[in-house]
């Protein structure tokens, strides 16, 4: 065995130590040198990790290194590659060859294994919902999992997972949504349109594209990184009152006046099986509404309603209709409850 602290056990040895046929004097003497180098103890305890896993393994369809051996000897035989003098000890170094064989065979089976268990607990890519708006004629409202919420334009397609990953909340755009994100620093929500990906934290936004002959982007508050898809070095930062736009493959910035902030979106909002705890939500952020509800059971109650310019009354008066609720105010908020259910 070398001495020298950057060369590797050799095979033979280390064979012998890894199959047990070491006696103790061997042991200790094997030990003392790789204890003298960093490098070979990393090694020798990572060997032996493999050579565990192995045995664990219980494939039944283990390799037959003596048939391996002599097969490879044979060829090698009648190559003229083995001197005469070899090959009249083969039967001397036939059980140290079959100890190296072995563990090579080991150390490959190793790499199959661990190779095919990461392959199986490999996560499979996030079920995707599409909304399409082709045949709407509201704005189509969805809050996500996380408490973002999507205002989706007419004739548009709005692509999510049922449930975000643990280091990202991906989704997809093709025309035209208003973004409110939910902040979460450790998880930025991603956004990939035809030409750009958009990149925020938490913030308000409008988006529109035209099926790759145009991007737009408007923020109402917070801050946005935009990065054009066909050219990744080119990326802005775009902060609110500030609209940016696709001009010949380039992004260009501009200022954006109050006149022109977005509203469209709260004309003729539509909301499609949605809990009412998300509904009324997204009316208190949008107009001066303080609508509350009773207990959870009613707040996860589904709800399928369109509001176009209603009043809160008008809201009011809506809800309860179709939910079969009551409504009543308590110290400025509107509490919607079942009628069944009593306040205190």
């Amino acid at each position: 065995m070398k001495t020298d602290n950057t060369s590797q056990p050799d095979a033979e040895i280390l064979a012998k130590y890894l199959c047990g046929e070491m006696n103790e004097v061997e042991e200790r003497a094997f030990m003392e040198e790789i204890s003298a180098s960093e490098q070979k103890l990393i090694m020798l305890e990572t060997m032996k990790k493999q050579w565990s896993a192995i045995e664990g393994y219980t494939d039944n369809r283990k390799p037959d290194t003596s048939k391996a051996w002599n097969k490879l000897h044979a060829r090698l035989e009648d190559d003229n590659l083995i001197p005469a003098k070899a090959t009249a000890g083969r039967n001397k170094l036939m059980p140290i060859l079959l100890r190296v064989a072995a563990v090579v065979l080991v150390l490959i089976a190793t790499a199959v294994v661990i190779f095919m268990s990461q392959k199986s607990e490999t996560l499979p890519p996030a079920e995707m919902v599409k909304l399409n708006t082709v045949n709407e004629s509201n704005t189509l409202v969805k809050t996500l999992t996380d408490g973002s919420v999507i205002y989706i334009a007419q004739n548009s397609m709005f692509s999510f997972p049922k449930e975000f990953e643990t280091g990202s909340r991906n989704v997809g755009l093709n025309g035209e949504a208003f973004f409110d994100i939910a902040s979460n620093p450790a998880k930025p929500f991603i956004i990939e349109t035809d030409e750009a990906f958009i990149q925020v934290l938490g913030t308000a936004f409008n988006v529109k594209t035209q099926n790759g002959n145009g991007f737009e982007l408007v923020v109402d508050r917070g801050k946005v990184k935009v990065t054009l898809k066909k050219d990744p070095s080119h990326s802005e930062f775009v902060t609110a009152g500030e609209k940016i736009s696709t001009v010949k493959n380039s992004l260009v910035k501009t200022k954006q006046s109050p006149a022109d902030a977005n509203t469209w979106y709260r004309q003729r909002m539509h909301f499609k099986d949605e809990s009412l705890l998300n509904i009324i939500s997204v009316l208190n952020r949008n107009f001066n509404t303080t609508f509350v509800v009773g207990d959870k059971q009613t707040g996860d109650r589904k709800l399928t309603v369109t509001f176009s310019n209603e009043t809160a009354a008008t809201m009011t008066e809506l809800i309860c209709m179709t939910l079969n609720l009551k409504s009543q105010t308590i110290n400025g908020s509107v509490v919607l409850s079942d009628k069944n259910t009593r306040q205190h």
